[in-house]
């Protein structure tokens, strides 16, 4: 027998008998061995659900959940309060099904079903599933049963804003800021609330309350942009400059400056905070939003720079400064360049959907349709829903007259897939023209027209598929307006000569 199974079958039988043992003490309760008692099988159980949970043994760690909730029943408010911070995160952590099968053991529990705090518990594991309706319901219970669980209250005001269910949502923010008016995080949300209503005035007024710091004043500086404010933003942006910070809070000025900065159109004051930037958990993106900083004011050399360090970053990172790379030897006309930095960032990170999308689009424009056809069908193997992929593919081939029929069937599967995408049907459309089937690509062209008029794409196939219909009125009426929305598209001329 594997001497690792064997040790886990002791395990068990260890806490089975600690069970076994501790429920025969429950029935003597007298005994001042019960809460040791009861503490030590818990920390045991709470170990195996630990590891089971590592292992991915989800069945074990149902199990040993299930115990955990039955063993909390008997034990004080406070030890049954504080067990079920560790039972509600381990129950988010199981496969939602096995989820969903513990929550409904545990609501057959008693204890459960008449602790506000249990219920409360259940509802967030609801949430975490976005399980909304259960939620709300299960944390109903909760307020029922203590009028006074700020929390609870505080969670569903959250969920009935979800449900724009506003009265009510409005009823609970105001009893809890009744409660405990200087908790900055029921009035912080009590504030977007706020501004979701449109009591834009009524928002600025609660966040003034606080004290000032980064968070708060940026936070300011966001909901009067929203609301075009531009005297507020300009002031809370001044009052987040001039604030002064702890050192370790320093990099988080800097970057929410920097932030507001961009959004307020101020670019040198942007650049320059975002330099600011040293450390902290910002410090990446600030790199990042350098970056594309730098790209547009076109200074390729800082920008490549910056990049090549976030390259050596996490994955989430290192992927979208390989692909600014690629863009900016693109807008330098340096094709292959462009191409080989994909290229080595895939040697890097096999087959990312992104790179390797990326790298097929700039293949289809030195036209090399074959090595842009394995990439984004290795996108579509990894991922067969992946809809542009499929209708970048179907796409190519119908514009190069190869596979049409193929090229159609993988419009047609994208299309499942984002029924309402004026470039997806736009594709259907051209597939359609490339087949012969005229009558059906002015349908789809008109279709895509309908929902996307910013194209002109759109109006130069609409207005080819017109010609071959012999409709040169309604060929000849589509280009006036092509040419109003487009005065200075250098399409507009080659589409008359179509005529």
């Amino acid at each position: 027998m594997n001497k690792a199974m064997t040790i886990t079958n002791k395990a068990l039988l260890k806490v089975l008998l600690a069970i076994g043992m501790t429920i025969s003490l429950w029935s003597c309760q007298q005994n001042p061995k019960v809460s040791n008692d009861i503490k030590e099988v818990n920390a045991l159980l709470r170990n195996i659900t630990i590891e089971a949970l590592k292992s991915k043994d989800y069945d074990q760690a149902q199990r040993s959940i299930n115990a955990l909730i039955l063993n909390s029943e008997e034990t004080s408010t406070d030890l049954r309060n504080k067990s079920w911070g560790f039972i509600q995160s381990a129950i988010i952590s199981l496969p939602q099904e096995l989820a969903i099968e513990v929550i409904n053991n545990s609501l057959k529990n008693d204890s459960v079903n008449q602790s506000s705090n249990q219920l409360f518990g259940i509802a967030k594991v609801y949430i975490s599933f976005k399980m909304a309706k259960q939620a709300l319901k299960t944390i109903n219970k909760a307020v029922e049963l203590d009028n006074n669980n700020l929390e609870a209250r505080f969670w569903r005001a959250r969920l009935l804003t979800i449900n724009k269910e506003y009265d009510k949502a409005e009823q609970d923010f105001n009893y809890i800021l009744k409660k405990d008016p200087k908790n900055e995080s029921y009035s912080g949300q009590y504030a977007s609330f706020l501004q979701e209503t449109k009591q834009f005035d009524k928002a600025q007024e609660v966040l003034s309350r606080h004290k000032a710091t980064p968070d708060g004043l940026f936070k300011r500086i966001v909901f009067a942009l929203q609301n075009k404010n531009l005297e507020t933003a300009n002031k809370s942006y001044d009052a987040l400059k001039n604030l002064s910070v702890t050192p370790e809070d320093e990099n988080n000025k800097y970057f929410l400056l920097a932030e507001a900065a961009y959004w307020l159109e101020k670019h040198d004051e942007s650049l320059k905070y975002y330099k600011s930037v040293s450390g902290g958990k910002h410090y990446l993106d600030s790199r990042e939003m350098l970056t594309h900083l730098l790209f547009e004011e076109k200074k390729y050399d800082e920008a490549i720079e910056l990049l090549h360090q976030l390259q050596n970053a996490e994955e989430s990172y290192a992927v979208k400064a390989y692909r600014l790379e690629s863009q900016i030897y693109k807008e330098q006309e340096d094709i292959d360049e462009a191409i080989l930095t994909l290229t080595n960032s895939l040697d890097i990170i096999p087959n990312n959907p992104d790179l390797l999308y990326d790298r097929a689009m700039l293949y289809e424009s030195q036209g090399k349709i074959k090595k842009l056809k394995k990439d984004l069908l290795q996108i579509i193997k990894d991922n067969p829903e992946h809809y542009n992929a499929l209708n970048s593919l179907g796409y190519s081939l119908a514009d190069h007259d190869m596979e049409l029929e193929q090229a159609y069937e993988y419009i047609q599967k994208a299309l499942e897939l984002d029924p309402d995408n004026a470039a997806i049907i736009d594709s259907l459309g051209w597939a359609q023209y490339k087949l012969g089937r005229y009558e059906e690509a002015e349908k789809s062209f008109n279709k895509a027209l309908s929902t996307s008029t910013n194209d002109l794409e759109l109006y130069i196939h609409l207005y080819k598929t017109l010609l071959k219909l012999n409709k040169e009125s309604e060929a000849n009426a589509l280009l006036e307006k092509a040419q109003k929305l487009f005065p200075n598209n250098p399409k507009i001329p080659l589409m008359q000569t179509l005529n």
